[in-house]
């Protein structure tokens, strides 16, 4: 059974009725990869991995209270309260572990590099990319985002067809994901974020995020991304023909 990106993050979210939630983990069990779907459209799960992947392999030194002398329990409380002081002093070592070791917060651009790379040929060879149903999205995207993504443009980008344009959001800020198809029919993407005034400008800047080639850059207010199908992919041609009407 084939879920969208909608229902998975209303799971997510707690919203689903119990069935559909039931049909979900169900499919999960069997699915590894219905696994690593959720787990990147869940914006905390990276966070939660990066912290175990980074924890020492000792617990650091915490500064605790020095120990009183044992004495005599008394009642039956005394082992209650016993317990309760060993919990307590747990619960520091792994909050001293935790703020020891916490990772740098995920930015936009890292979140929807992990997003994309959950892409493969299937998941945009069948979507609906009729003039009507473009209409639409892009209509939507533009709202949202508060500014012309110049589809005209876009669809006479290099090498690429248009297969989609979908709305996200990063951390309350929208966050416009355009879908293209190479020759190979391999998913590439181009995003914008609404930023804001006085976010800084940024020139462009190419890295290899999530096993993917990407190159970001920021103008205006608003940020942009450009991701290929690969730590390998040539961003170049693309990237020229975006960044001279993206504001590069």
């Amino acid at each position: 059974m084939k879920f969208s990106d909608e229902t998975l993050k209303a799971y997510l979210e707690g919203t689903l009725d119990e069935a559909e939630a039931r049909a979900i983990e169900d499919a999960v069990e069997a699915d590894p990869d219905l696994e690593q779907c959720l787990m990147a459209l869940d914006s905390f799960a990276p966070v939660v991995q990066s912290v175990f992947e980074r924890l020492p392999a000792e617990t650091p030194q915490v500064d605790l209270p020095n120990p009183v002398a044992a004495a005599p329990v008394r009642s039956a409380g005394g082992g209650l309260r016993l317990l309760a002081v060993a919990a307590s002093v747990a619960v520091v070592a792994v909050a001293a572990t935790f703020w020891a070791t916490r990772p740098q917060p995920l930015g936009w651009a890292a979140q929807a590099a992990i997003y994309q790379s959950l892409y493969v040929p299937d998941t945009i060879a069948s979507l609906d990319t009729s003039p009507q149903a473009l209409d639409a999205q892009f209509a939507l995207a533009e709202e949202q985002l508060g500014r012309s993504l110049d589809r005209e443009a876009l669809e006479a980008l290099p090498g690429m067809e248009l297969k989609r344009a979908q709305v996200l959001s990063f951390k309350g800020k929208p966050l416009i994901q355009v879908v293209f198809a190479d020759a190979q029919g391999q998913p590439f993407a181009f995003c914008v974020i609404r930023q804001g005034e006085g976010a800084p400008n940024k020139d462009v800047k190419q890295a290899v995020l999530s096993g993917l080639a990407t190159a970001t850059w920021a103008q205006d207010g608003y940020g942009y991304m450009l991701i290929g199908s690969n730590a390998q992919a040539d961003l170049e041609g693309q990237l020229d023909f975006l960044t001279s009407r993206f504001a590069g």
